[in-house]
């Protein structure tokens, strides 16, 4: 128990990280080339470590489904959603949009794994979606920054694929590629985001990655921390807990966020955001009951 709390906190920390990188990188590199490159590193990284240990391979259709799985849980959200960042959605409205994915997940968890919901779940995630409303609106309203500028629609669409897209891949998490070892599947997952992000890279013909210490420092921060880390926690937790109360942690990414983005680019916090943080912590607790 105590492990896996220490385990979902440290998830927590390093999944709010995520779309600041991207707002790192935003005018440095372009995103699905940088998430090519921090794929193709990690899916290596992993095949290594595999060999070197000697693990167990799964089939070839479960590897295929992994594969799939990969797709959806890091390419097709973080692909979509790096590029949304890049075309101006801040990071985090884009959290914001994030808080759809417990409420997908527990219906749907609901709906095709028998996780049942208590009323304490249901609770704390719409109290989650009302606490990370109010620490975002000032953001969506221009209120706690000048220049917001509008954004077509879509940018906004990208986001939302994004977000259905983890949905699925957390969901999927629970089938019957949990019982492969976490090695070979975050290496195969891994290899199913690089070709989702390389084709992405392809099809809007980008182009810029240069290869200096920003990009590279982000890129080093993205594969430990992000990506071996981050990814490999995220999997380990639904794998170990239900989808609903894995996916309920991610109502404190965009307060976290907020607060990184404040430390490192000087955005105000409101006193209408830091009540918002409270009740989605609240949230976030009933929601794990």
């Amino acid at each position: 128990m105590i492990l896996h709390s220490l385990a979902a906190w440290s998830f927590v920390l390093i999944w709010s990280t995520g779309f600041i990188v991207a707002r790192q990188i935003a005018d440095h590199a372009e995103p699905n080339l940088f998430l090519s490159a921090r794929f193709a590193i990690v899916a290596a990284f992993f095949t290594v470590y595999c060999l070197i240990s000697r693990s167990e391979w799964p089939d070839v259709k479960t590897s295929l489904r992994l594969i799939g799985v990969g797709a959806l849980l890091s390419g097709l959200y973080l692909g979509p959603g790096f590029w949304a960042v890049g075309q101006g959605l801040q990071p985090a409205v884009m959290a914001l949009i994030g808080t759809l994915q417990p409420p997908l997940t527990a219906l749907l968890a609901w709906r095709f794994l028998k996780e049942t919901p208590n009323r304490w779940t249901f609770i704390g995630l719409f109290m989650g979606m009302v606490g990370v409303s109010l620490a975002i609106a000032p953001t969506i309203s221009g209120e706690a920054a000048s220049g917001v500028k509008a954004l077509p629609p879509v940018v906004l669409l990208a986001a939302i694929v994004s977000i259905l897209a983890v949905t699925a891949g957390t969901l999927l998490q629970k089938s019957s590629v949990a019982e492969v070892g976490l090695a070979p599947a975050s290496a195969l997952q891994t290899l199913g985001g690089f070709i989702v992000v390389a084709l992405l890279a392809l099809a809007l013909g980008e182009t810029r990655l240069p290869l200096d210490w920003k990009t590279l420092s982000a890129l080093a921060y993205a594969v430990v921390v992000l990506s071996i880390g981050g990814f490999t926690l995220l999997i380990w937790l639904v794998r170990t807990g239900g989808a609903t109360r894995s996916s309920s942690l991610l109502f404190l990414a965009p307060p976290l966020a907020s607060v990184m983005a404040w430390f490192l680019y000087d955005d105000k916090l409101s006193p209408i955001q830091l009540t918002g943080f409270a009740i989605t912590l609240a949230g976030v607790w009933l929601a794990r009951k």
